[in-house]
């Protein structure tokens, strides 16, 4: 694993590791445990050790390392991609589901059904990455601290793409389950805002922690090198779009808008990376403009990322709702300007012009945006701000206050655990 705690964070290790834990005794001293140390559980529908492409799948794992690597006991529970346990020294990755494709429901049923509840220890804090999945904790764990991260707005998706009936029982358990649980991490204000507005008892208990980057795996690489061993051209100007291919991410829209950018640049290649339900509908609306202009890459490897975005000109992001889209930041580490609408908290990340753009949703000005990125002749110039904006969003600091509200959490709550 990629280490992702800075040097200014492992000075400060001391004060996270626990007691018991043998580097928290050799940082204080400390030949005998004096109290229970600190333990987490994070549970989201992913492989630990080969997680899917989205941003709360790779904010779940960077949490896991981070939390490892300052020494505190973490337990993952998750989706084996193997349909394998993995159980190595230190560390625990317990697999509730094989495989990468289940719906929210499916996943909160396995696990009620493989009964992950009872292997939460007494006053081990619980982190779930989407509300459903808090439902079997909060009904068998009542007394461990609980913690419900918000990727996102993920009730209005849920309004989006769902039947009414499905959408009313969702608030229903999501209700629940807030009220519930200890306390709530928003990735961005946007979503902390939406949420206090549909459950005002919610505002003393929930806090904006903004999403970090692993800036160690994602940084500038030889795009020559990079471009010609993905299959593209020096020539090319590739914009680029990661992510799911869902109806959320309102990627027709960008279809249209790249129309727009070919008549000024022959030469621009629009590449989608990722999968899901909309790719189908979304070839057919490419299908008119020449193979060479639009090509769908598909899912790729995590670690194939770094690469893949180091070959782009432009990342493109147009969605109807985000939280804290970790695709811009990581774009923006690799050397890559953003485009973008104003969604979540992109206003907050892109903050000049050197290294984005954020524009209304209309497909002139946002087609405009891009050939300008696509026109500029100081790339190295814009490389160099991308990765100067990028180095303020290291995941040891959003670790680091996740951290600091466990121990919140757990110095103010008594709980005997489950």
């Amino acid at each position: 694993m990629t280490p992702l705690i800075s040097k200014d964070t492992a000075e400060l290790t001391a004060r996270y590791l626990p007691e018991c834990h043998p580097r928290g005794l050799e940082h204080r001293g400390i030949g005998q445990c004096s109290v229970a140390p600190m333990e987490v559980f994070i549970v989201e529908a992913t492989d630990a050790y080969s997680p899917r492409i989205g941003g709360g799948e790779t904010y779940s794992v960077n949490l896991f390392k981070y939390l490892l690597e300052i020494g505190v006991r973490t337990v993952f529970i998750g989706a084996s991609s193997s349909g394998s346990r993995v159980d190595q020294e230190d560390l625990s990755f317990i697999p509730v589901a094989s495989g990468t494709h289940f719906s929210n429901i499916g996943y909160t049923l396995r696990l009620l059904t493989s009964q992950s509840f009872k292997r939460v220890h007494a006053r081990a804090v619980v982190n779930v990455q989407h509300p459903m999945y808090a439902l079997p904790f909060v009904m068998f764990c009542p007394t461990n601290p609980m913690v419900i991260t918000l990727h996102g707005r993920v009730l209005h998706g849920v309004r989006l793409k769902q039947p009414r009936i499905k959408a009313v029982l969702y608030q229903i358990i999501e209700s629940l389950c807030l009220r519930r649980c200890a306390a709530v991490i928003a990735v961005d204000a946007g979503t902390k805002d939406f949420y206090v507005r549909q459950y005002p008892w919610l505002s003393p208990k929930i806090r904006v922690i903004p999403i970090g980057i692993d800036l160690a795996r994602f940084k500038t690489l030889d795009r020559q090198v990079v471009r010609a061993k993905w299959g593209f051209g020096d020539d090319e100007r590739i914009v680029m779009f990661a992510g799911r291919l869902e109806v959320e991410k309102d990627l027709g829209f960008l279809i249209e808008s790249f129309r727009a950018v070919l008549t000024q640049v022959p030469q621009a290649r629009l590449v989608f990376v990722g999968d899901g339900k909309d790719r189908k509908q979304l070839e057919d609306m490419a299908k008119d403009l020449t193979p060479k202009s639009v090509l769908f890459l598909g899912a790729q490897k995590p670690e194939s990322m770094p690469e893949i975005l180091n070959c782009a000109d432009v990342l493109a992001l147009c969605s109807l709702y985000e939280g804290s889209p970790t695709i811009v930041k990581e774009a923006l580490a690799c050397g890559v300007p953003v485009v973008s609408t104003l969604v979540g908290d992109v206003a907050e990340v892109i903050r000049n012009s050197l290294v984005g753009r954020i524009v209304p949703k209309e497909t002139g000005e946002y087609s405009r945006a891009i050939v300008e990125f696509l026109s500029k002749t100081d790339r190295e110039g814009t490389r160099r701000e991308c990765v100067k904006v990028a180095s303020e969003f290291a995941f040891d600091l959003a670790g680091k206050r996740t951290v600091e509200l466990y121990e919140e959490l757990l110095h103010g709550m008594r709980g005997t655990g489950c």
